[in-house]
């Protein structure tokens, strides 16, 4: 559910398809997404769950896996 959600939000500021998107799916490389967008991205995730993303895992964000991963280590320390 949470990642079928982050999904979605991931699609929207990509402009593209859920359909396109997979766990290997590179933010950058294959979606475009600047740090901006990659911002914009975990402020909606934050919004969503109530929770609060850590500045330090930005860096480590590569692919969609990581976003899952960032996500759900946070609702799991919430």
């Amino acid at each position: 559910m949470m990642n079928e959600k982050i999904l979605q939000i991931l699609a929207e500021v990509a402009g593209v398809d859920e359909g396109s998107i997979d766990e290997n799916t590179r933010l950058a490389d294959d979606l475009g997404l600047t740090s901006f967008d990659l911002a914009d991205i975990v402020v909606s995730i934050e919004d969503e769950y109530g929770v609060s993303i850590p500045d330090e895992v930005f860096p480590t964000l590569h692919t969609v896996g990581d976003v899952f991963a960032a996500a759900k280590k946070v609702l799991e320390d919430a």
